[in-house]
């Protein structure tokens, strides 16, 4: 690839999430990229027996209900372990040990978004912590091999949640 070299990036929006537009320079060509500025964020592979800790909750972009992996932003001053233990309190009531399964850019064509994602074993039940004003989570726990047959079957629907569980069960061999 040849040289890239960023001309101009002004801001059009910030709010919870940044928006920009890029204008550089790429094999001596002028492009111009809207960006989205995203927080990075973490995913948790809850592993409880031989099941997956899912959750169902409504997703607006999508306008319909999903099933994922628990996960959020990582938060001012926090390590992505230390939001994926509080994501995975606040959203299923969990507590266990973690440990780095992969790191995934979620959209890279138009946001900065990376998301860490961890497997949590050893799991024990804690007082669920408190939800964000848009969520409304209902807890799943599925049997792995039926959760990656729903990756495979169209059922699950969720990038992050595929990738995650099909990197899971590939490494679990």
């Amino acid at each position: 690839m040849k040289s890239i070299r960023v001309i101009e990036s002004s801001r059009i929006y910030s709010g919870g999430i940044n928006l920009r537009k890029d204008k550089f320079s790429l094999n001596g060509k002028f492009v111009d990229k809207e960006i989205v500025g995203h927080q990075n964020s973490v995913g948790i592979v809850a592993i409880r027996d031989s099941s997956v800790i899912l959750v169902t909750q409504y997703r607006r972009a999508a306008n319909k209900v999903l099933l994922e992996i628990p996960a959020g932003k990582i938060e001012r001053n926090e390590t992505p372990r230390e939001a994926a233990a509080r994501e995975m309190a606040e959203e299923i009531g969990y507590a266990g040990t973690l440990r780095p399964l992969l790191k995934a850019y979620l959209a890279p064509g138009y946001s900065t978004e990376l998301m860490h994602v961890f497997v949590a074993t050893n799991l024990r039940e804690i007082k669920k912590g408190l939800l964000d004003d848009d969520e409304n989570i209902q807890i799943k726990k599925i049997k792995l091999s039926t959760a990656i047959k729903k990756c495979l079957n169209g059922k699950i629907n969720d990038a992050k949640t595929i990738a995650a569980l099909l990197a899971y069960y590939n490494q679990s061999d």
